[in-house]
C-alpha cells in the first residue's frame, strides 16, 4: 500500500487538558499568527478592542505574520480567566493560528508516507509517550502525501527497521541497544554514501544481533571507559545553554529541576558528575523499577518521531549522537530529582523529559550549540559518545 498516513496511539489518545496542564503552551511561548488566522482574528467585532494591544505585526512571512504580545503574567491575552481560549470559544479550532491548531502535533513526509508524532516538550504528549500502556501501538490508513515523492532511500528504511528491531527485539538494557543501533549506523552512513553495498548493512545488522543474543554487546559496553571529566563538562556546559536559552527559565518548573541540579553539588559548589551518576546507581534506578521502560519508550519515540536516522537535515551519525547526548542530559535530570526527593514519580519524571525537550525539539540554536561541542569534545565516533552513558 503506498501514501500511508502512520499514527500511534499516543497521537490518538492526545487531547489538551487546558487549565490542568503544568507547563501550558498559552504561558511564555512565542505564538505567531499565520497572516490569514491574523486577519480573521482582527476583524472580528468580539476581539477589536483586544486585538490592537495583544498582536506585534511583524510580517517575517505569511506563515509569520504577527506575534502573540503576553501579557505582565508571560501569559496570552486571549486567555480567559478559566484560563481557557477566547479565540476557540468565539470560532472554534478553524479561527486559531496554525500554530495553536497543530501544537504539540508534528507530521514528518517520508517518501510517499505520512508519519505522525507529537512534540515531547508538552507534559500530556511526554505522559502519553513515557507511561501510557498503547501508546506504542500503530494504526495505518490512506492519505499519505499528495504531491509525488522520491521513494524514501533503500539505506535510511532499512537503518530505520533494524534500529527498531535492535531496541524492541534484541532483549537488550537500553544502553546496550543504543551500543547496537550506533554499531549499526556507522555502516548505515558508508551505505548512504555509496562507500559499501547495502547487503552490508543487512549483513551489519545479523551480526549485531548475534553479538546481542552471545552477551558480546555486554561485554563491549563494559570495555568502555568512565569519562568522568568529559561527562562533567558536558553537563555543565549544555545545562548552562538550556538555562540561557529558555523563555521560562525563572518559571516555577524549571526552577524546581534546576533546584534539584543545585543539590548535586560538591563541597566546591561545582556540579558533581559522580555524585550525579551515583544517585543514578543508588537511588534513581532503584526508583525507577515501577518504570523501568522510560528510556526504551523514549528511544522507540525518537527513532519514530524523527524517521530515524533522520531527520534529513543530519547525518545518521549526527543524528545519534544527539541521542546519545539527550540520553545523557535526561539520566542526569532523573539522577538529580532522584538524589534530591530521595526517589523519584511519575510527574517528576515527566517533568525531567519534558523540560529538556522544550529546547532540544524547539531551538535550532539549541542544536547548532550541540553539534559545536560533539567537534569541540572529540564526540563525533560512536565509541567515544558511548562513555555518556557509563556511570562507573
Amino acid at each position: 500500500m503506498d501514501n500511508l498516513i502512520i499514527t500511534p496511539n499516543y497521537v490518538t489518545e492526545f487531547n489538551c487538558v487546558g487549565p490542568a496542564c503544568e507547563d501550558s503552551c498559552c504561558k511564555n511561548w512565542t505564538v505567531y499568527f499565520d497572516k490569514k488566522s491574523y486577519k480573521h482574528t482582527i476583524s472580528n467585532p468580539a476581539f477589536a478592542d483586544l486585538a490592537k494591544i495583544a498582536f506585534v505585526e511583524i510580517k517575517e512571512s505569511k506563515e509569520n505574520w504577527a506575534s502573540i504580545k503576553l501579557d505582565e503574567q508571560g501569559a496570552c491575552p486571549f486567555l480567559t480567566q478559566e484560563e481557557l481560549c477566547k479565540i476557540h470559544q468565539v470560532g472554534g479550532e478553524a479561527a486559531l493560528s496554525y500554530t495553536c491548531k497543530t501544537y504539540p502535533k508534528k507530521d514528518t513526509l517520508v517518501g510517499k508516507d505520512k508519519y505522525q508524532s507529537l512534540s515531547l516538550s508538552c507534559p500530556e504528549a511526554a505522559r502519553l509517550v513515557l507511561f501510557d500502556p498503547n501508546a506504542f501501538q500503530f494504526q495505518s490508513h490512506n492519505g499519505g502525501n499528495k504531491k509525488p515523492a522520491k521513494p524514501s532511500p533503500v539505506w535510511l528504511e532499512k537503518s530505520y527497521q533494524y534500529s527498531l528491531d535492535l531496541l524492541i527485539n534484541a532483549n537488550l538494557d537500553w544502553e546496550l541497544a543504543l551500543l547496537a543501533i550506533g554499531l549499526l549506523i556507522k555502516t548505515a552512513e558508508d551505505a548512504s554514501q555509496y562507500q559499501i553495498p547495502i547487503e552490508e548493512l543487512d549483513k551489519r545488522h545479523d551480526q549485531l544481533k548475534r553479538f546481542a543474543e552471545s552477551g558480546l554487546m555486554a561485554q563491549q559496553f563494559e570495555k568502555t571507559p568512565y569519562a568522568s571529566q568529559l561527562q562533567a563538562n558536558l553537563f555543565v556546559t549544555i545545562h548552562s545553554e538550556l538555562c540561557k536559552i529558555n523563555p521560562r527559565s525563572g518559571k516555577a518548573r524549571f526552577g524546581e529541576l534546576n533546584l534539584a541540579i543545585e543539590q548535586a553539588c560538591n563541597e566546591d559548589n561545582h556540579y558533581s558528575i559522580d555524585l550525579i551518576n551515583q544517585a543514578w546507581n543508588q537511588v534513581a534506578q532503584p526508583a525507577l523499577k515501577e518504570n523501568p521502560d522510560v528510556f526504551e519508550r523514549y528511544i522507540l519515540y525518537y527513532l519514530f518521531h524523527n524517521h530515524f536516522p533522520g531527520p534529513v537535515t543530519q547525518t545518521p551519525s549526527q543524528s545519534f549522537i544527539l541521542l546519545a547526548i539527550d540520553c545523557f542530559m535526561i539520566r542526569c535530570y532523573l539522577s538529580a530529582m532522584a538524589l534530591k526527593n530521595n526517589g523519584i514519580n511519575q510527574r517528576e519524571i515527566i517533568l525531567c523529559f519534558q523540560v529538556y525537550q522544550v529546547i532540544r525539539q524547539h531551538r535550532s540554536s539549541f542544536v547548532a550549540r550541540l553539534e559545536e561541542l560533539v567537534e569541540e569534545c572529540g564526540l563525533n565516533s560512536i565509541s567515544a559518545v558511548m562513555t555518556l552513558l557509563k556511570t562507573n
